[in-house]
């Protein structure tokens, strides 16, 4: 398919790998094709229990360096299908060509991370380039959890550089990243049955977005701004807290949330002061959130369980006292948020009410400060009757920006030599395999790169063939100055 378009081989292993099932959990294939291409070239290989390999080739070209220079970039890909009929354990993407870039009929593409696969086997194959010693690693579940990184044994592992391949924004530099953990917040405490006037409050239409690169575009949650609302409303017309949703996943910004409550006495005064609180939300709201939406549905006359007025008090509490949003901006890299936390997910089950929480930062000490700040919090609000537990899980380092690095200044310069143009070098408020390859092998000089890759994680992926190329021959210039 992709062998009128091919360049240096790059399209030719990419079509390849695209043909292996490799979706995240399900990396035996993906590894296993590594390992064959590996043993037919004679190449130094190891795979390990997480069906991570690496692959090793000695210096080419005449080059006078002895010291190795890590290339990285993960197996795994996002599997979305429009239709949810594609069966990514079973088979190959269906790749197509439109113009300047290659996609995927229906399906995600995996350009993230194909293309760092397809760009390491291209230098690994070929006897002209000139490249100092190699060592390619190709790691397993990064879009899980990075679990592949987590297990790899880098004690055989000699570089002093890495060029990670897992950046799809052309002229980006990628030199620093947020290490992180999920904090899960849960108060239990009783429940009753209670007939009255139920009412479902909801907020919807925020614009959401990804906590870690989005989180200072768009802060308002959706939780958070219902918690506001209740509790202004509470305090005039108390009631009990039936159930409260918003959000799946810690790691996204919330973009509409729901709450049942019933009303403990007047009904009608609470549904107009719901109401008057909606309109002064939204006109307060408007400029920033355009097709913010609240609104109150009830009364209704039933009997339903819900939580108890110490429950109902502490979780309000909780959620108008909690931190959330961008702590601290970064002083190394401008522009950069530093510190932040996200409450992405409250979820309602029958003992209780369960948070989720995204925190980032390129400090350790800094992301320990939040963890314990919502911890102590947590504690706090509780009171008598209502219990709390708090677990940390998901911990994965940072990548810290190193003022001096020999190999950001060597591509910064071959940049220029190849594009015309400067690089804009930035940091990641989100996390990244390098954070925890510079935590296993300290002092290891890291850049990451990679060519242009439209609408990563959706059906609408697409990778750009020309920066596809150009970025290649940017590598490969590269590894030449190295060796």
């Amino acid at each position: 398919m992709l062998e009128n378009i091919d360049y240096k081989k790059i399209f030719t292993y990419f079509e390849e790998i695209s043909n292996v099932p490799r979706g995240s959990r399900h990396n035996e294939k993906i590894s296993a094709y590594l390992v064959d291409f590996a043993k037919k070239r004679g190449l130094e290989y190891r795979a390990d229990e997480a069906y991570n390999v690496v692959i090793k080739k000695t210096a080419c070209g005449g080059g006078t360096s002895t010291e190795p220079v890590m290339l990285q970039g993960h197996m795994d890909m996002v599997c979305v299908s429009a239709d949810g009929r594609h069966d990514f354990l079973k088979e190959g993407l269906p790749l197509r060509i439109d113009g300047d870039y290659i996609y995927s009929e229906g399906t995600t593409l995996g350009g993230d991370d194909g293309i760092a696969l397809a760009y390491m086997l291209a230098v690994l194959d070929s006897k002209e380039y000139t490249h100092p010693p190699l060592e390619a690693v190709f790691t397993t579940d990064e879009e899980v959890g990075m679990d592949g990184a987590a297990a790899l044994d880098t004690s055989d592992l000699k570089a002093g550089m890495l060029i990670n391949i897992d950046n799809e924004e052309e002229g980006v530099l990628l030199v620093s990243c947020a290490g992180g953990a999920t904090v899960d917040i849960e108060f239990t405490g009783s429940r009753i049955e209670r007939k009255g006037s139920w009412f479902e409050v909801s907020v919807s239409g925020l614009a959401g977005g990804h906590s870690g690169t989005e989180i200072h575009r768009h802060p308002l949650n959706a939780s958070i701004l219902l918690g506001r609302l209740l509790a202004r409303a509470y305090t005039r017309y108390p009631f009990y807290l039936g159930s409260f949703e918003g959000g799946d996943k810690d790691n996204v910004i919330t973009n509409a949330a729901s709450a049942h409550i019933c009303c403990a006495g007047d009904a009608d005064g609470l549904n107009r002061c719901l109401s008057d609180l909606a309109d002064e939300l939204m006109a307060e709201l408007a400029s920033h959130e355009p097709a913010l939406s609240i609104g109150a549905a009830g009364p209704e006359e039933i009997e339903k369980s819900c939580f108890d007025r110490a429950f109902t008090e502490a979780v309000l509490a909780f959620l108008n006292l909690t931190i959330t949003g961008v702590q601290v901006m970064s002083g190394d890299v401008p522009g950069m948020v530093e510190s932040s936390l996200n409450m992405g997910v409250a979820r309602t089950d029958v003992s209780g009410i369960k948070f989720g929480f995204s925190v980032r930062s390129q400090k350790k000490g800094y992301r320990q400060y939040m963890i314990d700040k919502l911890t102590m919090l947590a504690s706090r609000v509780a009171g008598d009757g209502v219990c709390q537990t708090v677990k940390i899980r998901g911990e994965y380092p940072a990548w810290d920006y190193r003022k001096d690095s020999r190999l950001r200044d060597l591509m910064v310069q071959e940049f220029y030599s190849c594009f015309g143009r400067e690089p804009r070098v930035e940091g990641i408020h989100a996390g990244l395999e390098c954070g925890i390859l510079s935590e296993k092998m300290p002092g290891l000089d890291i850049v990451s790169v990679g060519p242009e890759i439209e609408g990563i994680h959706t059906v609408n992926e697409r990778l750009c063939i020309s920066s596809a190329r150009n970025n290649f021959d940017y590598i490969l210039r590269v590894l030449e100055k190295l060796a």
